[in-house]
């Protein structure tokens, strides 16, 4: 992910075609000189109508096939050492770790969907903390008995 400022920044060299002092750039955003760099590189391939592609591999996962029963897997509530040791017996030559990310990966999403945020207005909600007034109660009660 780009800072936009630095981006928008360098957008005025890219105009110009005028190749910037990355490092002095890099100093008034307070930014690495290679962030600065990759957003003014970026910023010439947008104007030249270039992409600039992913350096990432489009391989198939070891995991894709094993998916369907690792997702009925954690449906059940099977953990993740379970689950490898069953798609192993099956087949899958895979380490435990991709498996274990997957399904930390596949709970968090679980999780992140049950969330719910509860807002209050001011003035017509309140918190009160017991913890004091149990404190005295109880300093209290002992020095009755």
């Amino acid at each position: 992910m780009m800072r936009k400022d630095i981006y928008e920044g360098v957008q005025v060299y890219v105009n110009q075609e005028i190749r910037p002092n990355y490092a002095e750039i890099g100093r008034q955003y307070s930014a690495d000189y290679r962030t600065v760099k990759s957003a003014y590189e970026k910023g010439l391939s947008v104007q030249n109508g270039t992409v600039i592609q992913n350096k990432q591999s489009s391989r198939p996962s070891k995991l894709d096939s094993f998916k369907p029963i690792i997702e009925e897997k954690l449906a059940l509530g099977c953990s993740a050492k379970a689950i490898f040791k069953f798609i192993e017996k099956k087949g899958f030559d895979g380490k435990y770790t991709i498996v274990r990310e997957f399904c930390k990966m596949h709970k968090a999403e679980k999780i992140k969907q049950a969330t719910i945020r509860v807002t209050h207005q001011s003035a017509l909600s309140g918190q009160v903390d017991w913890k004091e007034e149990m404190k005295l109660i109880r300093k209290y009660n002992k020095a009755i008995i």
